[in-house]
C-alpha cells in the first residue's frame, strides 16, 4: 500500500508527513510548471499541464497499474490531521488507520474504501456505510480491480464513486473515522479557482441529466450541488447496501 497526493499550487503541501511518520509511502504527482516550486518527497511529473483534477486521477490510476501497486491511498493535499469518533469525543488519529482499513478491505470485494469528514463523524449512526454515500478527499483503492476511469468536467469523485457502483461492487465508507481539511474552495491553489467561477454549479447540472433520476440539483442560500441517492441507484442494480 502506497499514498498518492496530488497537488497543484501548493508547494507548502505537508499532508504527506502524516503518512510517512507511520511508514507508509508517499508519491506527490504535480504538473510540469509545478515542479521546481516543490520540495517534497518523491514527485511524479504528470506531464501535461492545467488538465484538470480528472486528468490527474485517471493519471494516478495508469502509473498505479504500470507499477503494480495494486493498493493506493489516495489524498488530498490538505488534509491535517484524522480522527475517530469514540464514547461521544473525537479522538485524534495517525495515518496508521489507513493500516486497518487496508486490513478489512482485502477481505472484502469493495473497490473505494472511505471516511466522514471530521464535522460529521459524531453523527454517525453505525460504523460503516455500504453503497449509501460519496468518498471524497482520503480514499483507499483497489486499483487491481478498477478498469473504469474518471470522466472529465464533472463532480469527479462523486461520479467515480456512481461508476464504481455500477461497473464494481462499490464503495465502504466508516461513518466515524474523519480526515481534518479546510472548507472547500477557501484554500488557495488546488480547485479554488475553478470554484470561485462557479464550474461546480455546471458540474451539478451535469450530473443531475447523466444519472437521472438518481441524481437532482439542489439550491442553498450559499451554493448550488447535486444530491445523490447512491442507496436507490445500488438497490436497482441489485448491489449490497448495507
Amino acid at each position: 500500500m502506497i499514498c498518492f497526493i496530488p497537488s497543484k499550487a501548493r508547494p507548502q503541501t505537508n499532508t504527506y508527513k502524516l503518512f510517512e511518520d507511520v511508514g507508509i509511502d508517499v508519491k506527490h504527482f504535480v504538473e510540469p510548471q509545478d515542479i521546481g516550486f516543490y520540495n517534497v518527497p518523491n514527485v511524479v511529473d504528470i506531464e501535461k499541464n492545467d488538465m484538470g483534477i480528472s486528468y490527474v486521477r485517471n493519471f494516478m490510476l495508469e502509473y498505479a497499474k504500470k507499477n503494480n501497486h495494486d493498493w493506493i491511498i489516495v489524498c488530498d493535499d490538505d488534509i491535517s490531521a484524522f480522527y475517530e469518533y469514540v464514547d461521544g469525543k473525537n479522538i485524534k488519529r495517525d495515518a496508521a488507520i489507513w493500516n486497518d482499513i487496508h486490513n478489512r478491505a482485502k477481505q472484502l470485494p469493495f473497490e473505494i474504501h472511505g471516511i466522514n469528514n471530521k464535522q460529521l463523524i459524531w453523527t454517525a449512526k453505525q460504523k460503516y456505510a455500504i453503497n449509501k454515500n460519496s468518498v471524497e478527499a482520503c480514499v483507499l483503492m483497489n486499483v487491481a480491480k478498477i478498469d473504469w476511469d474518471y470522466d472529465k468536467d464533472t463532480k469527479e469523485d462523486k461520479d467515480f464513486v456512481m461508476k464504481t457502483i455500477q461497473n464494481g461492487n462499490g464503495v465502504v465508507k466508516y461513518l466515524t473515522l474523519g480526515f481534518a481539511t479546510p472548507p472547500v474552495g477557501s484554500n488557495k491553489g488546488g480547485l479554488h479557482e475553478k470554484y470561485a467561477v462557479n464550474r461546480d454549479y455546471k458540474w451539478a447540472v451535469k450530473m443531475a441529466k447523466k444519472w437521472h433520476p438518481f441524481a437532482k440539483v439542489y439550491k442553498t442560500p450559499k451554493k448550488i450541488d447535486v444530491r445523490i441517492n447512491y442507496k436507490e441507484f445500488a438497490k436497482s442494480l441489485n448491489k449490497v447496501v448495507r
